[in-house]
């Protein structure tokens, strides 16, 4: 994903800001995890990554699976090589949290190593949160009761 954008910039003569493409990914993945980010996997397309297995898994779940297929086979903890992508249910910018209520696995190539696959939502809705968790942006939706 890199190289393409950069690619296109040049063409572009545009300058093109990626900072978060110049950190540590490892931190980076780590400081999303920390960051109350749920997201989950909604596309795998690499070896070692498992549509029964993986998809649906938030990251927090597969960090330390990411990080054994980083050090296995150089797949990029952060998915920016196509490895995988996510879908952000919930995190403290969101007013409510997003629940799958129903999805189903779509096979797009059977690839006997690197399997290419999604996760469709078949049904979804949003729920209230409930969280201890200080707001410092003004964005959650918190519930008191009195």
């Amino acid at each position: 994903m890199e190289e393409l954008t950069l690619g296109r910039c040049k063409r572009l003569n545009l300058q093109p800001l990626a900072y978060l493409w110049q950190r540590n990914q490892e931190d980076l993945l780590q400081e999303m995890i920390s960051s109350n980010i749920q997201a989950i996997i909604i596309k795998v397309a690499a070896l070692g990554l498992d549509p029964d297995k993986h998809l649906g898994k938030t990251l927090d779940q597969m960090q330390p699976y990411l990080l054994e297929l980083s050090r296995k086979y150089g797949v990029h903890v952060c998915g920016e090589g196509g490895e995988y992508e996510t879908f952000t249910l919930d995190c403290p910018l969101f007013k409510k949290k997003i629940i799958v209520d129903s999805s189903e696995v779509v096979i797009h190539s059977a690839d006997a190593f690197a399997p290419v696959a999604y996760l469709r939502f078949l049904e979804l809705h949003l729920e209230d949160k409930v969280s201890p968790v200080p707001d410092h942006y003004g964005t959650s939706n918190y519930i008191h009761n009195s």
